[in-house]
């Protein structure tokens, strides 16, 4: 085996396209990726052409590839909710994929494609621009004839009778053809995975809720999968920007053809667990099953048969936001127990089990109630995985993954020991310093002081970097962490997200 695999991410931030590379270095394999600027920049499309020239340059030295759809037909994640081209054009970009299956039939091919988000705002970031004058009312639309197709509910009907009236109908139209071109290709991979051109596909609920447009897409591709019978091949569940991640883990599981780990899963509360997260359509714990059964795992109800103990970090009651600093107070409530959960945790770690710790307890940042308390018992040496960032599902899929590499060295030992701890401890550092320095204190600092609207990009990123190493500096040395930081820089020019570079990263 050559030990490598090629990765086309769904776009050029940190997370999606050097975290799934840092994950398999933990199990000593090595991720090939496109040259960051190939990769487009918010709404502006990657360079499709010179990606597919990149993936056909280096596929004969590779085992396997993971791709995005979004990026190989669109140009990315964000380009294919405003992409403009017409469906014929968008499949012929990713016929791409039964032509590597042709050269390669030995190497294993995987892919993701989301299902079309609907954001809840007036934000067009990342959107089309007339989302800042329909957003919200394109949101409802979609809510309530899903709701009255599923319901029956005649307020959601009356509903949608209203919007009607309020949306401009040459907008409506734009909207609801751009998510029919995006379903229809979507149910065009079906057809690869019936044909074993592809030999995973993952199809991520990107940001979404109880009822929508997009879950009725899910639903029926749901079904189709269930006609056709693709169960082993087709897996559809709440995340996006991890997908990579998980798909990277399975497909070197597979190569190396070891058995997938066991998971006992352990929650800070049973509320929680049983709370639906900000932006997905289910329980934490069904998140958690997703997550995991996606990657070839399952749980086991004792920690006897596990082979990790998956330690979740749930809200109280509800997941809050700390991005957008909603639902804050329904987080840390009596009914969650983190000294408690923590103590378990320690329990386990002393019996030699390999724990990971996923935060799910707010969307977009770690909780800084439970994080200074679990690093006073636990070190972060002992942890198998850690993270918590943006989305309930981005965070789990991420740990799942990080876990899986130190389990499959435990497994089949291709790293000195040594040398598998300090990727591990320089990934969860990482991990710390974006998850927790950064997005639960720096940004808040950040934005409660900056206008991003009124400034300069290189004075925004001037005022983050200076608080961040501030801020990150204090942390290292408090808990007797080692990690190079070099460049601070805001992958889209904003403060949503940040870059952390150290050495070695291109």
């Amino acid at each position: 085996m050559n030990r490598k695999i090629a990765l086309l991410p769904v776009d050029g931030r940190p997370v999606t396209r050097e975290l799934p590379r840092q994950i398999a270095s933990i199990g000593n394999w090595e991720v090939l990726l496109p040259s960051k600027d190939l990769l487009g920049f918010l709404k502006n499309p990657g360079d499709i052409e010179a990606l597919k020239k990149w993936i056909w340059e280096v596929a004969p030295d590779v085992d396997g590839f993971v791709l995005s759809v979004d990026m190989l037909g669109y140009g990315g994640l964000v380009p294919s909710r405003v992409c403009t081209d017409g469906e014929e054009t968008i499949k012929q970009r990713i016929r791409i994929l039964r032509s590597l299956k042709e050269k390669y039939p030995g190497k294993a091919l995987m892919a993701f494609s989301s299902t079309m988000r609907i954001s809840n705002n007036y934000v067009n970031e990342e959107e089309k621009e007339y989302w800042s004058d329909y957003g919200v009312e394109l949101w409802e639309y979609s809510f309530h004839i899903h709701r009255f197709e599923k319901t029956g509910c005649e307020e959601s009907n009356r509903n949608v009778q209203n919007l009607r009236s309020r949306i401009p109908s040459e907008v409506l139209e734009d909207y609801l053809s751009t998510r029919l071109k995006n379903y229809r290709v979507n149910v065009s991979l079906l057809d690869m995975v019936e044909d074993r051109t592809l030999d995973v596909l993952v199809f991520p609920q990107d940001d979404t809720s109880e009822y929508g447009l997009n879950i009725g897409e899910q639903e029926d591709l749901s079904r189709k999968v269930f006609e056709r019978e693709l169960f082993q091949g087709v897996f559809i569940y709440p995340g996006a920007d991890e997908v990579a991640n998980t798909l990277v883990a399975k497909m070197i599981y597979q190569l190396e053809n070891v058995p997938f780990p066991t998971f006992f899963p352990i929650y800070s509360g049973e509320t929680g667990a049983l709370s639906t997260a900000m932006y997905e359509d289910r329980p934490i714990c069904e998140s958690v099953k997703g997550q995991i059964f996606a990657f070839g795992g399952y749980t086991v109800n004792h920690p006897g048969e596990a082979d990790i103990v998956f330690a979740a970090n749930v809200p109280g009651k509800r997941q809050g936001d700390l991005a957008l600093q909603k639902y804050l107070g329904e987080v840390d409530t009596p009914d969650r127990n983190i000294g408690e959960w923590i103590k378990r945790i320690s329990h386990y770690l002393r019996q030699d089990k390999l724990v990971a710790v996923a935060d799910t307890a707010y969307a977009n940042g770690v909780d800084v109630r439970m994080l200074p308390e679990l690093l006073s018992e636990v070190k972060v040496s002992e942890l198998a995985g850690f993270a918590g960032w943006n989305t309930a599902g981005n965070t789990l899929g991420t740990v799942v993954a990080q876990a899986a590499m130190v389990h499959l060295q435990k497994q089949k030992p291709s790293l000195p020991e040594a040398e598998v701890k300090e990727r591990l401890q320089a990934e969860i550092t990482l991990r710390l310093l974006d998850d927790y320095v950064y997005q639960s204190i720096v940004r808040q600092e950040v934005r409660a002081v900056v206008d991003e609207s009124a400034v300069s990009r290189e004075e925004l990123l001037s005022r983050v970097t200076e608080l961040f190493r501030k801020e990150a500096s204090d942390f290292l040395e408090r808990y007797h962490l080692h990690f190079s930081l070099k460049d601070i820089y805001l992958p889209w020019d904003r403060t949503f997200e940040i870059g952390i570079g150290r050495g070695g990263e291109s």
